[in-house]
């Protein structure tokens, strides 16, 4: 049998392909580390010593993994996941710099089963305050301005089943947020652990050589992390006017920040009330996490995050019946390091909060007893949702 002289070509050229070997950067590395870097602010919640202790016993520690991906409680918050092809889960020890003030080094150790990390923010009917099987109506508004656009509000159904939400009716498709990082399973070893639950301290510092060392590595990863890649400053959150007659959110400018983006929630009786300083269209709390570079450019050019230069938004009067609860993030960067046999991917950003009822917006305004009243309220209903387990 003959073959076409056109295919012959073709079949030569795939067979070379095949041959020649691939480029580094087109190989998948034997080992990958991955490191999430959360700073978070709750205004009005820094002296609630006892919903910190509330919330610390409930997740069974002070510190567990996945809390970098939805914080809770104002503080700085790191991941580490190590995925070890040659042996998935074996133990690996990372020696840190001494300004993480975490010790000479931290041990990465797989969970004896799989981890549920927290479920954080708004995201579910837990966190929400809402009940199982109850059943709402929705407002959704968007855009940063003094008026209501046109065509808002949009209005659909939510009822809520096994504590998540599930939408009828003509609801909006949430935004096609790229899935990255992990899932954790003992196939990684991962910080914190089981046998290590201390917090970041306050004025820690991830600037410095990394070095993650095991006997089933296929070499040491070793790595500097610079002040670009360190955890972010604070997002200072706050409020000025009223809901009655607008209100403002302001921030300060984050250092590292790449855009923003401002989520609120609220109810009027049985209608939930949500609103996003996108001006695209429906963004929700699903845009409260880590985003990549590219998408972080394009949704800015499209107008559905802020760009880092925004100081400010305002709520329409129309919008809330009463003070919602505001969740804020400020976009960081992403940066991977590529070593032989090896990878490193960091991620950072920024999150602020501020409670409904007030708590937070003016701390002049913001008494000590009434957060307390506020927080012994919802602990059993929004802070187990931010901190699930």
């Amino acid at each position: 049998m003959q073959l076409r002289s056109s295919v012959i070509p073709s079949a030569l050229a795939l067979a070379l392909a095949a041959a020649l070997p691939m480029p580094a950067a087109a190989q998948k590395a034997r080992a990958e580390l991955h490191i999430d870097v959360a700073t978070h602010a709750a205004p009005g919640m820094g002296a609630l010593g006892a919903v910190g202790r509330f919330t610390g016993n409930m997740s069974g520690g002070t510190a567990s993994y996945g809390q970098a991906l939805h914080p809770g409680l104002p503080g700085r918050y790191l991941d580490i996941a190590l995925d070890n092809s040659r042996k998935p889960g074996a133990p690996a020890t990372q020696a840190i710099p001494r300004d993480l003030r975490l010790g000479k080094d931290i041990d990465l150790l797989a969970p004896t089963q799989r981890v549920t990390t927290a479920s954080g923010g708004v995201s579910g009917g837990q966190a929400m305050g809402l009940p199982d099987d109850s059943t709402h109506k929705v407002r959704y508004y968007w855009g940063c301005g003094d008026e209501v656009r046109k065509g808002q509000p949009r209005t659909f159904t939510m009822s809520i089943r096994n504590g998540k939400p599930v939408n009828s009716g003509n609801a909006p498709k949430p935004r096609a947020v790229p899935q990255q990082g992990i899932t954790a399973s003992p196939q990684y070893a991962l910080w914190p652990n089981e046998s290590s639950r201390k917090s970041v301290p306050a004025k820690a510092s991830l600037v410095g050589t990394h070095t993650v060392t095991g006997k089933d590595l296929p070499e040491a990863i070793q790595f500097e992390i610079d002040r670009t890649q360190d955890f972010m400053p604070e997002l200072k959150l706050a409020s000025e006017g009223s809901v009655e007659k607008g209100l403002t959110l302001k921030w300060n400018a984050v250092d590292g920040a790449r855009a923003y983006f401002l989520h609120a929630f609220g109810m009027d009786g049985d209608t939930m009330v949500m609103w996003s300083s996108s001006e695209d269209g429906y963004a929700g709390h699903e845009m409260m996490t880590y985003l990549p570079g590219g998408t972080i450019s394009e949704w800015t050019g499209k107008r559905t995050l802020l760009p880092p230069t925004a100081r400010s938004c305002t709520i329409p009067s129309e919008v809330f019946a009463s003070m919602p609860m505001v969740q804020a993030i400020a976009y960081g960067s992403q940066r991977t390091i590529t070593g032989a046999d090896w990878r490193v991917h960091l991620r950072n950003k920024s999150t602020a909060m501020l409670m409904g009822g007030g708590i937070g917006l003016n701390p002049k305004d913001t008494a000590k007893d009434t957060a307390k009243d506020t927080a012994k309220d919802t602990a059993k209903g929004m802070l187990r949702g931010l901190l699930r387990r």
